[in-house]
């Protein structure tokens, strides 16, 4: 049986005086997102070496579930409030496993 389900990796860098209050941000919406529909894992991390560096996995059942996640609200009032905190654009891979 073939697994398709999708991992998703995003990468944040937060500006200087903002990783304390963007890490808030992120466990509230680890939690939630954690409670959807089609949710496997869903995880925060910050970097040891450089605490304004996050790195968030996700595994969703499908696109359309990690689609729903994007689109709740929830996740919509988190990007609006993460906004101002970040350094540069976040960037979101999804992947599929090959191997």
């Amino acid at each position: 049986m073939e697994d398709r389900s999708v991992h998703v990796v995003t990468t944040l860098s937060t500006r200087p005086q903002a990783p304390e209050a963007f890490a808030g941000a992120m466990r509230e919406l680890v939690q939630a997102g954690r409670g959807l529909p089609g949710n496997r894992r869903f995880e925060a991390y910050q970097g040891t070496s450089d605490p304004r560096e996050f790195v968030v996995i996700e595994v969703w059942d499908s696109d359309e579930a990690a689609d729903a996640h994007l689109s709740a609200d929830h996740t919509e009032q988190t990007f609006a409030a993460i906004g101002p905190l970040l350094a540069v654009p976040s960037a979101i891979v999804r992947h599929v496993r090959v191997a």
